[in-house]
């Protein structure tokens, strides 16, 4: 089974349990430490208000701590605050600096995110050839966005050299995972081939296996102290919030 990409984190429980108060003041002590699982616990408590009130700013500055370390995920959720202005000022220029630096450690949605802004240009013209690199990268892990996005430059020939083919194939990828958009544009593609390349592209779609990402790049660092997972009382989990940007292209 393919890995979760970047899920809510959840902390680790063993030993006693500690009050909710006296949990968030042990991790915060690991943080102020240098810990650095301890560093993105407590700035995705504080984005997420979990036993704590709501700090998109206080959270940004335990992020990029984090991320300083060399923590995937906290490099992409960095990134994405400085993407947004959430927490700190918008900066593309920071945010391509923590997806570029997630997305070479193995986190899927940094590379899709990375993708976008590339393509989108944001302060700058639009790199369509490193945008096609990194959607490459994360459609292979199965990220449905990408595959569509992918897909529109190589029916476009944009950052690459124009390929029908392929985009038949990262279309029919996104639509094996539900996009409408995707499977409608599939087949408007599979119409302008002829039967010989038709019957090519199919077998190629028919082929893709999405790889399996990184745990350690795209989950949530385990919380631990001299060996020892902190133990907590039990929450209930956020739902899970969209992971991906809106496709940015059409036909």
């Amino acid at each position: 089974a393919q890995a979760p990409i970047d899920p809510t984190p959840t902390g680790a429980i063993s030993a006693p349990p500690l009050s909710a108060g006296d949990a968030f003041a042990a991790i915060e002590s690991l943080a102020a430490q240098g810990e650095a699982s301890a560093q993105y616990e407590i700035g995705a408590r504080l984005i997420e208000g979990r036993g704590v009130a709501r700090d998109a700013k206080a959270a940004a500055q335990w992020f990029e701590k984090s991320a300083g370390q060399g923590v995937a995920p906290a490099q992409y959720r960095i990134g994405s605050m400085y993407e947004k202005g959430v927490g700190v000022e918008r900066d593309y220029a920071r945010a391509r600096k923590w997806y570029r630096l997630a997305a070479e450690a193995g986190n899927a949605r940094a590379m899709h995110n990375l993708a976008v802004l590339l393509a989108e240009g944001g302060e700058d013209k639009p790199d369509y050839a490193g945008a096609a690199e990194w959607f490459r990268k994360a459609a292979e892990f199965g990220v449905r966005d990408s595959q569509f996005n992918l897909a529109i430059l190589y029916a476009r020939g944009l950052g690459v050299s124009q390929d029908l083919k392929q985009a038949y194939v990262w279309l029919s990828a996104a639509a094996d995972q539900g996009d409408e958009d995707a499977a409608k544009k599939r087949d408007e593609i599979g119409a302008r081939l002829d039967s010989k390349e038709l019957a090519a592209a199919r077998a190629l779609a028919g082929a893709f296996r999405p790889r399996e990402p990184s745990r350690e790049a795209n989950e949530a660092p385990t919380l631990k102290s001299g060996g020892e997972t902190i133990r907590e009382p039990a929450f209930v989990k956020p739902a899970p919030k969209p992971g991906s940007k809106p496709k940015f292209s059409q036909l």
